[in-house]
């Protein structure tokens, strides 16, 4: 390798680890506000998507699982409370993970180890399920990210991704704010966040969306071309009758946009300053779609349009929800 490559090595790994550490840094700090209610619904919305992809939990019975980049530990605790024999939780953010540690005080199958999905710190092939849900697509590096999650599932084993999907309404208008949110600054949106008087999972959410530093998103085929590139030819989209929260239907998708539009219209008076003009900005960005997606409710409640027109117009593909199997 000549000077300049190394260079440029040297340059890249750099850019990846201060990704890293931002990403971390964020996340870190976003699940400790959860109260026991708010975190042990977030732990059931993991059995319920088993249900209605009809998948028995009973599976996960003396199973090794790795949940890859656990954040608040949510995911690990549900499959360790499901009777895997134990649960391995790695993420890079330091408070989320004794977050995690805290509130699955008591459990002796599940665990929680600081390290990256670009590096996982396991021997190949030896977990039966690593679930990534919402971590590929934020990663400075997908590939190599989903050659490490599949290196470590066994042949024969799951692996099961959440990834952001293209179409729709909700990513055009988030990435229209996120240069409005990085030039107010996360301190100043935070404070339009506790004037709105949202719930900890509604900030979590907006936070993450406004302020991961890297997203990405997957039309189906480049999605499934890329397991099918890494031994995962038998894929499994959980459809449209697993979607919860505020994919389940036009009025959800609607009412979850209220609730970033109360931190716009929150940031839109003379409490926040000369930051007020570039909040207004985004409440009429918000509202425009809002309204846009009203119409589409009128329409299909008049017979114009069919439900599932109208959703795919709206939401379009959805989060992709997959679980694959690795071949032998």
């Amino acid at each position: 390798m000549n000077i300049k490559d190394e260079r440029k090595k040297n340059m890249t790994t750099a850019s990846r680890d201060s990704l890293e550490q931002a990403t971390g840094e964020l996340f870190s700090e976003l699940w400790g506000p959860y109260d026991k209610q708010l975190f042990d619904e977030s732990v059931e919305l993991f059995f319920s998507r088993l249900r209605l992809a009809s998948f028995d939990a009973d599976w996960f019975k003396d199973k090794t699982c790795l949940d890859a980049g656990c954040g608040g530990g949510r995911n690990s605790i549900a499959m360790a409370r499901l009777g895997a024999s134990e649960v391995t939780g790695i993420d890079l953010g330091v408070k989320g993970l004794a977050d995690a540690e805290r509130r699955a005080e008591g459990m002796d199958n599940v665990q929680f180890e600081c390290a990256s999905i670009l590096d996982i710190p396991f021997d190949d092939e030896v977990f039966d399920l690593v679930w990534c849900a919402g971590v590929l697509m934020i990663t400075a590096d997908e590939e190599r990210a989903l050659d490490e999650l599949a290196r470590v599932v066994k042949k024969g084993g799951y692996l099961y991704l959440l990834v952001y999907a293209t179409e729709g309404m909700r990513w055009p208008l988030i990435q229209l704010l996120r240069p409005l949110a990085t030039h107010l600054g996360r301190s100043v949106i935070e404070d339009a966040v506790a004037s709105a008087g949202l719930a900890s999972n509604k900030r979590r959410t907006f936070l993450d969306d406004l302020f991961c530093p890297r997203l990405d998103f997957y039309h189906w085929d480049r999605l499934s071309r890329m397991l099918a590139d890494r031994g995962f030819h038998q894929t499994h989209r959980w459809d449209e009758g697993c979607r919860l929260d505020h994919e389940e239907d036009l009025a959800s998708y609607r009412t979850d946009l209220e609730s970033l539009l109360s931190i716009f219209v929150a940031g839109d008076s003379e409490e926040f300053g000369e930051n007020r003009s570039l909040f207004e900005s985004g409440r009429k960005a918000i509202e425009a779609t809002v309204d846009s997606i009203r119409w589409f409710e009128s329409a299909v409640s008049e017979g114009e349009l069919s439900s599932e027109a109208a959703m795919d117009c709206v939401i379009g593909q959805g989060h992709h929800r997959v679980l694959a199997v690795k071949e032998d």
